[in-house]
């Protein structure tokens, strides 16, 4: 991953999100992070990115079960705004539901289902894709 891409977060545990953030901070990534607590607020601000011109995020690290707009929701209105560059979206879930992970599958855009905890070596190893 290019230092200048922007890392997405969209999932509802703020806590998750805090652990993220200081994992890649101690592994020396000074990416610039974005997060949301929903798809629906992560997918009005990435609308108004590419309106204005901005870079896109060149990864997203998505949540499936949230409140407002699921993780599943947020990638089909994302695949409307039609962005210019395919962005690898992973799936970080603690369902471990089987029927969550098959249907992963019939989404193009996810790289991977990873489940919650992400460990440090598979967070490093999907940032240097």
């Amino acid at each position: 991953m290019r230092e200048s891409e922007k890392i997405c977060i969209i999932d509802d545990d703020e806590i998750y999100i805090f652990l993220i953030k200081k994992s890649l901070s101690a592994m020396g990534i000074n990416n610039e992070v974005i997060s949301f607590l929903n798809g629906s607020d992560a997918l009005e601000e990435l609308i108004q990115l590419k309106n204005n011109s901005e870079e896109l995020p060149g990864i997203i690290l998505l949540d499936i079960n949230m409140p407002i707009m699921d993780g599943w929701e947020f990638i089909t209105e994302f695949r409307k705004i039609n962005p210019d560059k395919k962005i690898p979206i992973y799936i970080v879930s603690s369902s471990i539901a089987n029927e969550d992970f098959e249907k992963s599958k019939t989404f193009p855009e996810i790289v991977d289902y990873l489940s919650k905890p992400v460990e440090l070596e598979t967070l490093e190893s999907i940032l240097n894709f």
